[in-house]
C-alpha cells in the first residue's frame, strides 16, 4: 500500500491536545464503591452485559428530529463521531456540546479480520460507509480507535533535550528498547506534564501496516479521520483515575492497562477468537492476563509497588456480571471501581460498553 496517499498520518495522531493527557484524565470521574444493583442501571455490570443486543439507539430518529429544526447544519458542524470496531461490531457515539447525543452498534462481517487485524480494508470500508449512511452520521469530524495488539510503548528519561536532538534520542530509544524503527513503525512521543514528570517522555510505536490498512478502510468509506488513538489509551483517558487497573473484554480482544500517576505504564492487548472459545473461556483468560501483568509490574518496581487500593475497572461488552467482578477482586485483591461519568448523557446510555468511544471523544475536548 502506498503511504503517500495519507501524508497526514502523524498529524492525525498529534493534532489533538494530548496523546496521554493528565488533563483529560478526570473528565470521567470514578469511585470504588461496592457493586450495588440499585444504582444507576446504565452503570451496572449486569445491565451492561445484558444490553449488548438490545440497547441500540437509532441515530436516524435523532437526526430526523434535528431535521425539523433550522440549526441542523450548525449542530452537524459541531458533532463529533467517535467510532471503533469492538468485537464484530462497529460502535459509533455522537458527541456534541459536551454531551453524548446518541450511540449505535452495527454488526460487521468477521471475515474482514484475522487475528485482530484488518485483512479486507475495502470490504470493511464498504460496511462502514453503509453504516454511516444508515445512521445518518456526519463524516466531518470522526475519531477512530486502533487496536493495540502490535503497538509498543515505553516511558523513558530524556531530560534537557529538544527539537532534533529529542527526535533522534526518541528514535534511538525506540530501536534499542522496543525493537522498531521509522521504516516499519510510526513513532510518536510526548513529554509528560509536571515539574518532575517533565524529564520523562512517553514513546509509542504503531506498525505502519496497522495504521495504513485502517486509513485505507476509512478512505473507502469516504472518511478522513480528524484523529485516531489506541483503544487502551482511549479507555484510560475515559476512566480518568490517577492510579487504576483497567480490564476490557470484547469477544475478539482483551486489554489490560495499569495506570500510575496519570500515565499508562503497562498495557497488554491480545486478540481472541471469542466466537470459537466462548465468553467463559475469554473471561478466564482475562483474569489470568490481569494477574500476570500485575505480577510483572510489582516485580519490575520493587521499590514502588502498585497501591493496594488502586481500583480495577471492568469495561467492554463481555465484562458484565457479578461473578467476573468477584473473581478478579479475589484474584488481585484490588477493589472494583464504579464509573461515574462527568459528561452529560441519556439515562439509558451503556457507559461500560462505550467507554472506548467516550475516551476518543474526550481526546478532542
Amino acid at each position: 500500500m502506498n503511504a503517500r496517499r495519507f501524508l497526514d498520518v502523524r498529524t492525525i495522531f498529534q493534532r489533538t491536545s494530548d496523546l496521554v493527557s493528565s488533563q483529560a484524565f478526570g473528565r470521567l470521574r470514578a469511585r470504588t464503591d461496592e457493586i450495588d444493583e440499585t444504582d444507576d442501571p446504565s452503570l451496572s455490570p449486569k445491565s451492561a452485559g445484558s444490553s449488548a443486543g438490545s440497547l441500540l439507539v437509532d441515530l436516524r430518529a435523532r437526526i430526523a428530529l434535528l431535521q425539523r429544526r433550522p440549526w441542523l447544519d450548525r449542530a452537524l458542524a459541531r458533532q463529533l463521531v467517535a467510532a471503533s470496531i469492538e468485537g464484530v461490531r462497529l460502535q459509533a457515539l455522537s458527541y456534541c456540546n459536551q454531551r453524548v447525543d446518541g450511540w449505535a452498534s452495527v454488526p460487521v462481517d468477521e471475515s474482514f479480520f484475522r487475528g485482530g487485524q484488518i485483512v479486507d480494508p475495502v470490504g470493511l470500508g464498504g460496511a462502514i460507509d453503509e453504516a454511516f449512511d444508515q445512521l445518518n452520521l456526519s463524516r466531518r469530524r470522526v475519531i477512530w480507535s486502533l487496536p493495540a495488539h502490535q503497538a509498543t510503548f515505553k516511558v523513558v528519561d530524556l531530560p534537557q533535550l529538544q527539537g532534533e536532538e529529542l527526535r533522534q534520542a526518541v528514535h534511538d530509544e525506540a530501536e534499542r528498547s522496543l525493537g522498531v524503527s521509522p521504516d516499519d513503525s510510526y513513532i510518536f512521543w510526548q513529554r509528560l506534564t509536571g515539574r518532575i514528570k517533565r524529564r520523562r517522555v512517553f514513546i509509542l510505536a504503531v506498525p505502519k501496516t496497522v495504521v495504513l490498512t485502517t486509513l485505507e478502510a476509512l478512505d473507502a468509506a469516504n472518511i478522513r479521520p480528524l484523529a485516531m488513538d489506541l483503544r487502551p489509551l482511549a479507555i484510560a483517558r475515559a476512566v480518568g483515575r490517577t492510579d487504576a487497573i483497567i480490564v476490557n473484554l470484547e469477544e475478539t480482544s482483551l486489554d489490560v492497562i495499569i495506570v500510575v500517576d496519570n500515565v499508562p505504564v503497562l498495557m497488554r492487548s491480545l486478540p481472541l477468537s471469542g466466537t470459537a472459545i466462548g465468553r467463559e473461556t475469554a473471561q478466564n483468560r482475562l483474569v489470568e492476563e490481569t494477574e500476570r501483568l500485575l505480577t510483572y509490574y510489582d516485580d519490575a518496581n520493587p521499590d514502588r509497588p502498585l497501591d493496594a487500593d488502586a481500583p480495577i475497572f471492568l469495561t467492554g461488552s463481555w465484562s458484565g456480571g457479578i461473578s467476573l467482578s468477584e473473581r478478579i477482586r479475589a484474584a488481585t485483591r484490588h477493589p472494583i471501581g464504579r464509573l461515574s461519568p462527568g459528561v452529560a448523557h441519556p439515562p439509558d446510555f451503556p457507559v461500560i460498553e462505550y467507554l472506548v468511544n467516550l475516551g476518543l471523544a474526550l481526546k478532542q475536548t
